[in-house]
């Protein structure tokens, strides 16, 4: 679900790994992000008797779905910059994908809604991408320890809140709207905003060479192999028992999907990493990842798709069938089965998928030409 990143093609580069092959791979890894929000929304353990390795991959689908996607629009905005895309673009798709967020917000109650977040982060991009490439990490670090200082300081803050806005009113008050935008919603953009630098880092390197790619897959699987190690120390911090606090440093340690601490952000972006690296060198043998492409190319309308789905039949089946976990994985690797059929049935010839037409229709408008204008470049100057 990246509305940044551009598909014209463009002169054959004389590097090792040409940029259709750049492109598909990151296509495929929008498309694997897409998958795992599926499995995150559709699927959850109800039962106990439900296998503990399936459990560990909707966990996995639950942390890691949400963050590829917001490195994969860091690398879409550092694309679109590398290919002459402006500021009044990207403000433009921000606005867009905003107003579209804020118009489901109050209607789609059983996920967390990331659209608004993704406008908001959009809107960053243009002073976001000017931050110099030796900064980019340090200061996504920084970002992602704010949330787990601040609640190491004060306690209880509210991060990530249990609700979002349920009513239109509530979209009026502006304090509350920021509030749920940077603090208390589901993807609290004060940490959220580092996935996006740790993307726009990811854009400046050479992502045509394959030993870069390599070091980098390599670096992002030895990161987030750190897992269970964050898992152990976070369960060394907690409580003994009802009546004591948790140990001071858990906000750091703590791992969980989605928990806001600082390994969590750190191993949910060694993950991202380490899948766009691996989409970018698997994209070179094209033939193993054509099934994606569509998908991935498309993943905003998909998106919305799957809201639909969930909203009319997933959701009301799930509460009322109590399915066991496997049922509700095989459910949801059906839906993204049929999403990339018809995918790669709507996407012939290169074709976008809906939603993203009408998004590009809107955003990159350029101003009519003057007549100073016409005449240079009928002049050729």
């Amino acid at each position: 679900m990246d509305p940044a990143t551009p598909r014209e093609q463009e002169p054959a580069p004389t590097v090792a790994l040409a940029v259709g092959a750049r492109l598909d791979g990151l296509d495929a890894a929008r498309a694997l992000a897409f998958t795992g929000m599926v499995l995150a929304h559709f699927a959850h353990a109800v039962r106990v008797d439900d296998p503990g390795w399936l459990q560990a991959i909707d966990g996995a689908a639950d942390g890691r779905a949400a963050p590829l996607f917001c490195v994969l629009l860091g690398v879409g905005v550092g694309l679109l910059i590398e290919r002459g895309g402006d500021d009044r673009m990207l403000v433009r798709r921000g606005l867009v994908l905003l107003a579209l967020g804020l118009a489901l917000w109050p209607v789609v109650d059983r996920v967390w809604l990331i659209l608004p977040h993704y406008g908001v982060l959009l809107l960053a991009a243009p002073g976001l991408r000017r931050v110099p490439t030796r900064w980019l990490l340090p200061v996504a670090a920084g970002l992602f320890l704010v949330p787990a200082t601040v609640t190491a300081l004060v306690g209880a803050t509210d991060l990530r809140g249990v609700t979002q806005p349920s009513r239109y009113l509530d979209l009026l008050d502006p304090v509350a709207l920021a509030g749920q935008l940077a603090w208390t919603g589901g993807y609290p953009l004060v940490g959220w905003t580092g996935f996006v630098l740790v993307g726009l880092w990811l854009a400046r390197q050479p992502l045509r060479d394959r030993r870069a790619l390599v070091r980098l897959l390599v670096a992002g699987v030895a990161v987030a192999a750190l897992q269970p190690l964050a898992a152990a120390v976070a369960r060394a911090a907690e409580p003994s028992s009802v009546v004591e606090p948790a140990a001071w440093w858990r906000p750091w340690v703590d791992g969980q999907a989605h928990s806001s601490g600082s390994a969590w952000y750190i191993l949910a972006s060694a993950t991202a990493v380490a899948a766009v690296a691996g989409c970018l060198l698997v994209g070179e043998r094209g033939s193993l990842l054509r099934p994606l492409v569509p998908l991935g190319r498309m993943a905003l309308s998909a998106y919305l798709a799957h809201l639909a789905v969930g909203a009319a039949f997933v959701w009301r089946w799930r509460d009322d069938a109590r399915p066991s976990l496997a049922v509700q994985m095989a459910l949801a690797l059906v839906v993204v089965a049929v999403g990339a059929a018809l995918a790669a049935a709507w996407g012939r010839g290169g074709r976008r998928g809906p939603v993203e037409v009408v998004l590009r229709a809107v955003s990159d408008r350029r101003p009519p030409p003057t007549a100073a204008s016409a005449a240079a470049a009928r002049s050729g100057t």
